[in-house]
């Protein structure tokens, strides 16, 4: 008894550590200042971990404090408590606590510079500009223009040419500037500029930088915009002519949809940019695409200006001068999937580009679909494929159209191959099936009224029936989970059924497939439907009284209360039916229970009443074989979280029943105690009655977030 009350002195005093240890750290937002964290473990360790030094003679727990201002710090509240250079660092060093990082400042048209508190920390005080000029509080910055710093604002009170360097004319010093890359030309080089010209003499007359800038065409230079404003041939070479001087590096131009190759270098040794640019060509994002059509007309477009057979070779006809390759053409046809057409193999046969285009074929945007009828009268690759100069297009549609076997669900395969030596592509498609994206998928009842397959697997005249030959085209059958109602999922074997039965002496005597399909209860079953059609204690087994052969059972964790529900012990003992439906629904109709419901006769409490089996009120832990550590959370989002461990209190020789139900309600009757009705004896105070003005010892059960029992 003596040894109990010792203990129990020491434990009372656990609740002030519990709320002087409120959380390891503590974010304050302020209202000028940022962001200012404070560090309990530091600060344990210098008061040798007593939490009475600040709590509650400096802060109330559990309530919210007052807002301290620095003025109010420096005279002993609050931090300056302590913070008063004599017992730890002055609260004037700001640095200290309000942390202090390079400040991004977005400015407008310009981007993003860096403002280097390290660097300025160094030659002045925060005093001297917070807040006089600047609010340490992210946002609450108005934006000051340059012209308003070069009157004395924000930065220009000191970079005024006197005190710091001038913000008038000194703009790399904190803009950075680098090389601006284009898409055609070479970088626009500001190290070169900037040994000639200052900043002002571009930004913002010429050129307006940052995100709002803007791109200036070719034309637009050459008429005084952008880099025209200087490059005019009067103050620096001109725009007009001397394109080199600035585009140094054109490549080759491909031209990937055609494969077509434009050769810079080729032409640069015969002609001038401007022969070309910019009355044949506007280059850039601006250029205009031109057809092979376009190219041909007799005042041609493009290439064709030139390439007209006099000045140089033509574009009509001399497709690879021009075009370094060709490539397998694929064509999606509606209702017919895709057509692939071989330039290699036509190639091969020497062909020449001109023998289709442009008899047969126009190319690019000018290119023309046909229909197979269209082709059967000589159009398009009916030209050739007539049956005399090649294979006819009418009757051979699997060496354009590839064919191959379709897979479908419940492992069934159509095979082409198969099919297309016996008949012709027309005598199904498309009459039967359309091919692609418009076919319609059928059910085995539509096959067996003559859909589909069924139009001809039918009478078993033309072919096979669909009603009764499953496994003509059923490669194999799944083994299934059917999800009974109140029951789980329930497998079906089709292998072990198979070995046994043929498919027709189920489907679809007792069974229809697929969509069709019709899910039965066990009192249908009994009745002799479905599965009970076999399954009459005749046949096979009974489904009445054979639960456990066809639905697998398990034993059922209930995670939140660490219980076990162990059907293995159940079943031995009683059938099935014992409990379902009566007792427990099973699957996704059952529901849940509370300790309470079933100390009331409900659920497991209907037999486990002490009388016909152990009573669910006292031998907890035969149901409940493992515990877990509970964590308390508390809503003020302050007060570190508490943990109550039951392994702890097991392993010191304490029963379940001791706490529950004398001290502790369990479930949902289960409610939060305060520190002071504990001390008072009620919740934990029940043991641990102790005087909490004593010794610390909060942290024996308010652990931290971060800490595990």
């Amino acid at each position: 008894m003596k040894r109990f009350f010792v203990s129990a002195l020491l434990l009372l005093a656990a609740p002030l550590l519990l709320f002087a240890k409120d959380y390891k750290k503590v974010t304050f937002s302020t209202e000028n200042a940022g962001k200012v964290i404070f560090d309990h473990d530091v600060h344990l360790k210098k008061l040798a971990n007593d939490c009475t030094v600040c709590h509650s003679s400096l802060y109330q727990i559990g309530k919210k404090n007052p807002v301290v201002t620095m003025a109010e710090m420096e005279k002993g509240k609050s931090c300056g408590h302590c913070h008063n250079k004599s017992r730890a660092f002055h609260v004037s060093e700001c640095v200290r606590c309000h942390v202090v990082d390079k400040v991004p400042i977005v400015i407008p048209d310009f981007g993003t510079i860096l403002f280097d508190h390290k660097f300025h920390l160094g030659l002045y005080t925060c005093a001297d500009c917070h807040n006089k000029y600047f609010f340490a509080q992210s946002g609450k910055n108005p934006h000051v223009t340059m012209k308003q710093m070069e009157g004395g604002k924000s930065c220009g009170a000191c970079h005024d040419g006197k005190t710091g360097f001038s913000v008038k004319g000194d703009c790399v010093r904190c803009h950075i500037v680098k090389d601006i890359p284009f898409a055609a030309a070479d970088p626009f080089s500001h190290s070169y500029h900037l040994k000639m010209f200052g900043c002002y003499d571009c930004h913002s007359k010429l050129f307006i930088a940052g995100p709002n800038a803007k791109r200036h065409t070719m034309k637009e230079m050459e008429s005084g915009s952008s880099c025209g404003g200087c490059h005019d041939a009067k103050t620096a070479f001109s725009v007009k002519g001397d394109c080199n001087r600035c585009h140094k590096s054109v490549g080759d131009v491909n031209f990937k949809a055609s494969q077509a190759l434009f050769p810079h270098s080729f032409h640069l040794k015969i002609y001038r940019c401007g022969d070309c640019h910019s009355g044949i060509y506007t280059a850039g994002p601006l250029r205009t695409a031109y057809t092979m059509a376009d190219m041909e007309k007799k005042i041609g477009r493009s290439c064709g200006a030139c390439h007209e057979g006099d000045m140089a070779f033509s574009a009509w006809g001399n497709c690879n001068r021009c075009h370094t390759g060709t490539k397998e053409l694929e064509w999606k046809i509606p209702g017919a999937g895709k057509a692939v057409f071989s330039h290699t193999f036509h190639m091969g046969k020497k062909f020449s580009c001109d023998d289709c285009h442009f008899k047969l074929f126009t190319t690019g945007t000018m290119a023309k679909r046909f229909t197979m009828k269209q082709m059967e009268k000589g159009e398009s690759c009916g030209g050739c494929h007539n049956g005399k100069a090649a294979f006819s297009v009418s009757a051979n549609c699997g060496r354009c159209h590839p064919v191959k076997d379709i897979d479908f669900v419940l492992s069934a395969r159509f095979s082409h191959t198969y099919h297309y030596a016996l008949y012709s592509c027309t005598a199904c498609h498309n009459k039967l099936f359309k091919d692609g994206v418009g076919n319609k998928s059928r059910t085995m009842p539509d096959m067996e009224k003559g859909l589909s397959c069924g139009a001809c697997h039918l009478s078993g005249r033309d072919a096979f029936s669909v009603a009764g030959s499953c496994n003509r085209c059923h490669q194999g059958a799944p083994e299934l989970q059917i999800n009974s109602m109140g029951a789980g999922p329930t497998p079906f074997s089709h292998k072990f059924h198979t070995s046994v039965y043929k498919c027709d002496d189920c489907h679809n005597k007792l069974f229809t497939t697929g969509v069709a399909a019709k899910r039965y209860t066990m009192a249908q079953m009994e009745a002799g439907k479905s599965c009970g059609g076999c399954h009459n204690d005749k046949d096979a087994f009974t489904a009445a009284a054979n639960c456990t052969r066809c639905h697998p059972v398990k034993d059922i964790p209930f995670k939140a209360s660490g219980g076990l529900f162990k059907h293995s012990a159940h079943i031995t003992l009683y059938r099935c039916n014992r409990c379902h439906d009566s007792i427990f629904i099973a699957g996704p109709g059952r529901r849940s229970f509370t300790m309470p419901d079933m100390e009331s006769g409900k659920s497991c409490g209907t037999c486990h009443d002490g009388k016909e089996a152990f009573s669910v009120k006292k031998d907890c832990n035969k149901c409940h074989p493992h515990t877990k550590a509970i964590k308390y959370e508390f809503p003020d989002k302050k007060t570190s979280s508490a943990f109550f461990s039951h392994k702890a209190h097991k392993e010191k020789g304490y029963k379940c029943v001791d706490c529950h139900y004398k001290i502790f309600a369990t479930g949902v009757n289960r409610r939060s105690y305060t520190m002071a009705e504990m001390q008072s004896g009620k919740s934990c105070g029940a043991c641990h009655a102790y005087n909490i003005t004593g010794s610390p010892n909060c942290a024996r059960c308010h652990k931290g977030d971060n800490e595990v029992m």
